[in-house]
């Protein structure tokens, strides 16, 4: 289902695991394996958004175990004549065999097919994980000896790490600057003429900074956009498309929760030179990964973002009003009054899940142990471990931010909530949790004071 704007409606979080279990029962049939017992029904008639979960999650993995236990790196074959055959039928996707994993895989294209579909590129590249699907990126962008990449100044860490250690030693430059600036941007723009820009979408932290995108693509460099904190809420035919645009994802993210893997999206020579790059560093995703990838995953990936999307609003709204002495930001706050596309892409579902939230303390002296203190007395309100790393969860999850280089480098306290696809009448409750978790601790805070 699609809205008039052309982002996916969210549908209930029931409805969407239903899907997910049909396709499943699709997939199972089509690789010639035992249905697992109960699905779709098991989904559909689970007491709770939880349980239905789980029966899912059971027959995915149990598929995902059949597939490794029956893969090959290398198929053999009869002739050289059916070896080269079946080379071929792999690089078309029209083969599901490897004649050799690290080199070509028939399934791992099929994937790039579906997500290619599902994102609305041309073509995907399968990695190993986030990071590697920008380092494959840059290294086949052109850049070398003496030439600058244009970054945000508050670039990811890793990101920052990346550029720092592995580039710039080989001569490229990163030049930072604000690029939700549109006159700073033109600035470095004209001073330095990049190479490539590499812009996060959204930023993954409290400032939930979101770039303006005209001056980079007025520029003609090429781009690489990673939209790992938004998703496929994204639609490159909201932004930019182009031969010389690539989309990067960590799809450990909002793709899959049980391997790492990264995406690359585009058309053209670049996205060609990325497959080739990834082949020649052993970057792609290798097969007994891929199988825990999912079809039913891939072809819902705007439908999940949109549940997500549409839980978070509701998360933000019940937060606020249950305690407004809280700082709450997320990626709409971070667009501010702008009309740029991006803005009015973020605004119009492209969102994501991650909630940021500072209390009235948060440059304190206790502001570290205040927020971790939150944290813990909300997450110890539920039947399941509620702390944990990463955000695009099924279940809401948070964790909070310290003084430290995690993520920040400006020692920001901070709590960050994922807020997962639960029903709403779950989402509220969480909500409604953690606004009273903090409310003690600050009633704590001020009777100690």
């Amino acid at each position: 289902m699609t809205a008039a704007h052309g982002h996916e409606v969210a549908p209930s979080g029931r409805d969407y695991l239903d899907r997910l279990a049909r396709t499943l029962v699709d997939e199972c049939e089509e690789e010639g394996h035992k249905v697992p017992a109960g699905l779709p029904g098991t989904v559909v008639e689970a007491p709770s958004f939880a349980a239905a979960f789980e029966a899912y999650e059971s027959g995915a993995d149990a598929l995902a175990a059949l597939l490794g236990t029956t893969f090959q790196p290398a198929q053999s074959y009869p002739s050289m004549e059916a070896f080269w055959s079946d080379a071929h039928a792999q690089e078309a996707g029209t083969s599901p065999r490897a004649y050799w994993d690290s080199y070509e895989n028939g399934a791992r294209r099929r994937a790039e097919a579906e997500l290619a579909r599902a994102f609305g590129t041309r073509q995907a590249v399968l990695v190993n994980a986030g990071m590697s699907a920008l380092d494959v990126a840059i290294r086949a962008c052109g850049a070398g000896p003496g030439d600058t990449i244009l970054v945000h100044d508050r670039a990811y860490f890793e990101t920052h790490d990346l550029l720092t250690h592995v580039f710039a030693p080989w001569g490229i430059t990163p030049v930072r600057a604000d690029l939700r600036d549109e006159r700073a941007t033109r600035h470095a723009i004209a001073t330095h003429r990049p190479k490539l820009a590499v812009a996060e979408l959204a930023l993954n932290g409290p400032r939930c900074d979101v770039p303006v995108l005209e001056p980079l693509i007025e520029s003609g460099m090429r781009l690489l956009l990673d939209f790992s904190a938004l998703g496929h809420g994204v639609r490159p035919a909201d932004l930019v498309e182009g031969a010389d645009v690539v989309y990067v994802e960590s799809g450990m993210k909002y793709l899959t929760r049980k391997t790492g893997v990264g995406v690359l999206y585009g058309q053209g020579a670049w996205i060609e030179d990325i497959r080739a790059g990834a082949r020649r560093t052993g970057q792609q995703l290798q097969g007994r990964a891929l199988h825990w990838i999912r079809k039913g995953e891939m072809r819902a990936c705007a439908q999940r973002a949109a549940l997500h999307g549409a839980r978070r609003r509701l998360f933000v709204a019940t937060l606020r009003e249950a305690l407004p002495d809280l700082t709450v930001t997320d990626a709409v706050s971070g667009t501010g009054e702008r009309r740029d596309r991006l803005a009015r892409a973020v605004r119009g579902g492209a969102d994501g899940c991650m909630v940021f939230v500072r209390l009235p303390d948060a440059d304190g002296p206790r502001a570290e142990a205040h927020h971790r203190d939150v944290v813990a007395r909300w997450a110890a309100g539920f039947g399941t471990d509620r702390v944990r790393a990463g955000f695009g969860w099924t279940a809401t999850t948070g964790r909070s931010y310290g003084r430290d280089a995690l993520n920040t480098g400006l020692g920001e306290c901070f709590i960050r909530i994922s807020v997962g696809i639960e029903d709403e009448d779950d989402i509220v409750d969480q909500a409604r949790s953690l606004a009273g978790a903090a409310r003690d601790v600050l009633d704590a805070a001020e009777d100690a004071a």
